[in-house]
């Protein structure tokens, strides 16, 4: 492991993607309440020339060392990167298993999807009750009704957007990790 500042004016190079080999995993901490960047006893870093990343030679070593700092320190989120750097979504992120619902998971789009069914469906008593009390003197449930269709199918995109989304990082996760062992196994 070697700690790297992300920019050091005094370093050749001096920018911390120019350091990072193909093959070489790249580890950001933040907070996992304010995502602000956090050194690695979960304080927070004081100023932007401080702002570092932990560089590992494989991908093993950065989630180890990942799985034992969430562990001691509790609002820690590690985010393991590969040698692309913070262009691609990470190919690991990491927290206390106290927070572990504060991350993305297949759970939770499918959680959002649920809740927007359940707003549609609010809204059809909604509407049958506007219909049977006529509907130019209770404008109220009208409103609500719309409304409540309108959540619902923005809940219900949410949630498959990012079903979407991890789908994604996780292909390209894969094919990264793939390409990453070709070019080492080629060395």
């Amino acid at each position: 492991m070697q700690q790297v500042l992300l920019l050091d004016r005094t370093r050749m190079p001096p920018n911390w993607t120019d350091l990072i080999r193909v093959g070489q995993y790249a580890v950001f901490l933040s907070d996992i309440e304010s995502s602000a960047p956090v050194s690695s006893d979960g304080f927070p870093v004081n100023s932007a020339s401080e702002y570092f990343c932990l560089l590992f030679d494989s991908l093993t070593d950065a989630e180890s060392y990942c799985q034992k700092a969430v562990g001691q320190t509790r609002n820690l989120k590690c985010e393991i990167f590969d040698s692309a750097g913070r262009v691609n979504p990470p190919v690991a992120a990491l927290v206390n298993p106290e927070f572990a619902h504060k991350l993305d998971t297949e759970a939770s789009a499918r959680r959002l999807v649920r809740w927007g069914f359940v707003a549609i469906a609010i809204s059809l008593p909604l509407f049958w009750y506007a219909w049977r009390n006529n509907a130019g003197v209770v404008w109220w449930p009208v409103f609500l009704g719309i409304n409540s269709v309108f959540a619902g199918l923005r809940l219900i995109q949410w949630g498959h957007g990012l079903k979407e989304e991890l789908r994604y990082r996780q292909k390209e996760a894969t094919l990264r990790l793939q390409q990453n062992s070709v070019t080492q196994g080629s060395k």
